[in-house]
């Protein structure tokens, strides 16, 4: 008894929200130590350069934007594979975020540890921010106080605390709770200066990261259930707010900034039915991986076989939570507020394949929502408006929920850091494993298959001219994802592949997939030193099979082969001419993705 009165006054102690800041940094303190990963070296090399790579053109946050003789230039060089749709476009417009990176490289060029200390800095900001914002709509409680201790060790916050290339998701957020704080403070406070802050930061918050969108659901949700003004002057109020939002998306678009061109992205705008069909297939995964520990990111998995069984896993936990929240709605405004905010804010996140990373705005509502749960489950609550016999399934949704919140929760965040090191140490053995010798500077790598190319093929020209290792000319990949290939060798500098999974496979094999625009038996892509026509496709348009022509011998010292297994690559020497061999099927970089029946992922 005591030690929960402890705990209650804890969770309504006015420094609570920088006890949870210090708290969440701790947490993801671990990052410190992490170094650079992944997506990590490409933004190093577009700050600092290198005179080996010609990296004209490239940005931070803005590779490509509809240039298609830029996208061949990035698939010449082997930072695209040769399959990328020529709708291809990769270019965000984040100038807030760049200026802190900026920043890193201008004070600390090569020290990734204060990088990562600056991260967390913006990471704390945003935990007391958002603990500030729990008191603000449901007071100095310890109702606000869970809120705020549930939000702050959310897991589905780990990425964008201990990932340089994703802190664009913490400024972006943060500056969009900055707005919705001081909206309300303006509206129910009598703070005046707030109706000009509170849209200054909403256009800070997108100048940091299209994150930013989510705080407009809550001012929404803010004019709808909370103000108490007369209904013009509530639509008055969100003038300024919807200005900056309409100046920010008439100037994206006008200077092409977005993705195109890939099934892991979908543009509202571009075309609304296909994303109301994105948003009925990602939602779900989004509220799963928001309310369970189960991660958003499984939604990655095709549409079909165990993808369809994982889709309605994902829309039967909705359902459940669904059942307890309903009857709180019904009574509580400011329930209605959160739910609202966190429904809506689910839509800008559904604009890229699900993953937790997405889940700053979503999760605001959401432990708004499951504080009041909890509250209403001890004080009995929920029971008093409620059906007879429904008490026991509240009181455990809540429990479930609190030990997957409380207990899980922060376990997950403390190993994110180790886990994303784990995958970052898998990229540096396979680059690692590549030939070093004096002849490879004029030389082109040719990778018959690899798990994934964004992480196994992209890098390898990035992080060897950043080691300073020999630099090879060019890299081209055959294929790439979890399956075994046919290989026939048609004539002395000739190469029929073949994959019944697709050339190009995968969750990650998406992103270079454009369903709107498949591709044909016939097409044909001409590169320096290599002609590839496609011969078959699969069901969905992907490349099934195809013939590559190199301008000179297969056996030429100038291509050097190399053949993934076991986690780096080995030497391959193609099969002679006129005869065929099987390469057994690579392992997915994913864990858990090949323990499932064949079947159930392809």
């Amino acid at each position: 008894m005591r030690a929960r009165e402890s705990l209650r006054a804890w969770l309504g102690h006015r420094l609570l929200p920088l006890h949870l800041a210090v708290l969440s940094m701790i947490l993801t303190s671990p990052a410190l130590l992490g170094g650079f990963l992944l997506d990590d070296h490409f933004q190093r090399l577009t700050m600092i350069g290198h005179p080996g790579i010609d990296y004209s053109g490239w940005q931070l946050f803005s590779a490509l934007s509809g240039n298609s003789e830029l996208t061949q230039r990035f698939i010449e060089n082997g930072f695209l594979p040769w399959w990328t749709p020529d709708t291809f476009a990769f270019a965000f417009f984040r100038p807030l975020s760049l200026l802190t990176m900026w920043l890193d490289y201008r004070l600390w060029p090569d020290s990734a540890m204060l990088m990562h200390a600056h991260s967390l800095l913006w990471f704390g900001l945003l935990v007391a921010v958002a603990a500030v914002i729990y008191r603000r709509f449901m007071g100095a409680t310890w109702v606000a106080g869970l809120a705020a201790l549930i939000y702050a060790i959310d897991e589905a916050h780990a990425i964008p605390a201990i990932w340089l290339a994703n802190r664009n998701a913490l400024l972006a957020t943060l500056f969009g709770l900055l707005a919705i704080l001081a909206h309300d403070r303006w509206r129910r406070g009598g703070a005046r200066l707030g109706a000009l802050v509170s849209p200054v930061c909403l256009a800070l918050g997108l100048l940091s990261g299209e994150v930013a969108f989510g705080a407009l659901a809550y001012l929404i949700a803010h004019a709808l259930f909370l103000d108490t003004g007369r209904v013009r002057r509530r639509l008055l109020a969100l003038f300024a707010p919807a200005l900056v939002v309409g100046a920010w998306i008439v100037y994206y678009h006008v200077n092409e900034f977005g993705v195109s061109g890939s099934a892991l992205y979908s543009d509202p705008m571009g075309d609304p039915l296909a994303f109301a069909g994105a948003i009925a297939g990602r939602a779900p995964f989004l509220l799963m991986g928001q309310w369970s520990s189960l991660p958003a990111g499984l939604g990655l998995f095709p549409s079909a076989g165990f993808g369809g069984f994982l889709w309605w896993l994902a829309a039967i936990i909705v359902i459940l939570v669904g059942v307890v929240v309903v009857p709180l709605l019904r009574r509580d405004r400011v329930a209605r507020f959160w739910c609202f905010g966190m429904l809506v804010s689910l839509v800008p996140a559904c604009t890229v394949a699900p993953s937790n990373r997405l889940l700053f705005f979503v999760g605001l509502g959401a432990m708004g929502l499951l504080a009041r749960i909890v509250a209403g489950v001890i004080d009995h609550e929920m029971e008093a408006v409620t059906p007879t016999g429904r008490g026991r399934f509240y009181r455990s949704v809540a429990k479930v929920c609190l030990v997957m919140h409380l207990v899980s929760a922060p376990i997950i965040l403390l190993a994110a850091p180790f886990l994303m090191k784990r995958m970052e140490n898998r990229m540096s053995r396979a680059i690692q494993s590549l030939p070093a010798d004096p002849a490879v500077k004029g030389q082109e790598f040719v990778v018959i298959n690899t798990p994934d190319f964004l992480m196994h093929v992209m890098n390898i020209r990035v992080v060897t001219a950043l080691e300073g290792g020999p630099l090879m000319r060019r890299v081209r990949a055959l294929s790439s994802g979890p399956t075994a290939l046919e290989m026939s060798r048609l004539d002395d500098r000739t190469l029929r592949v073949r994959a019944a999974e697709g050339l190009s496979c995968g969750p990650i094999g998406k992103l270079f997939y454009d369903p709107r625009n498949p591709t044909s038996v016939g097409d044909v892509v001409r590169l320096t030193g290599m002609t590839v026509e496609v011969t078959a496709i699969t069901d969905d348009g992907r490349a099934q099979e195809a013939i590559y022509r190199f301008s000179v011998p297969l056996d030429d010292p100038s291509l050097r082969w190399l053949q993934w297994r076991e986690g780096v690559y080995i030497p391959f020497n193609p099969p002679p001419a006129g005869e065929s061999i099987l390469v057994r099927r690579v392992k997915s970089p994913f864990p858990g993705y090949d323990r499932f029946p064949r079947w159930l992922t392809e």
